[in-house]
């Protein structure tokens, strides 16, 4: 997605992509709904990324049967993205990638990871909330 027309980067140069995660009863679209559009990898896809077609920014990724958002986390202002707690899935990152901080970084997810994930699921009595204000899909599919 950051290869469309004006788009900003979303590829780190340890090629990865920060994400913040937040659960579907905690996110809400203050404006520009109308201007979401989605883009799905094949048709019946369950995942979904979600682009603003004014400008081709990557907004975030929807697992549609899950209770969570993968929101890129450059669309969140500085002062407000949470700190970088942990990366996962880091196999396939390119190689010579090297990461220079102290933040883990397991290859796949982690057992706590995944703890965290159902604990937020068990906080919201097990509802997997629908984002039903993307509408349109994004022209020239990804």
């Amino acid at each position: 997605m950051h290869t469309l027309p004006g788009a900003p980067e979303i590829v780190h140069s340890d090629g990865g992509t920060p994400l913040v995660l937040y659960r579907k009863d905690r996110v809400t679209c203050a404006k520009g709904a109308d201007l979401m559009g989605e883009v799905r990898l094949k048709p019946d896809s369950k995942t979904r990324r979600v682009v603003a077609t004014c400008c081709n920014s990557p907004m975030f990724l929807e697992f549609t049967n899950g209770h969570w958002l993968s929101i890129y986390a450059g669309r969140l202002p500085e002062a407000e993205r949470p700190p970088l707690e942990i990366r996962t899935m880091t196999r396939d990152r390119p190689g010579g990638a090297d990461f220079d901080d102290d933040i883990p970084s397991p290859k796949t997810h982690t057992g706590k990871f995944m703890f965290r994930l159902l604990g937020a699921w068990l906080a919201m009595g097990f509802r997997t909330p629908k984002i039903n204000y993307v509408k349109g899909t994004l022209n020239g599919q990804v």
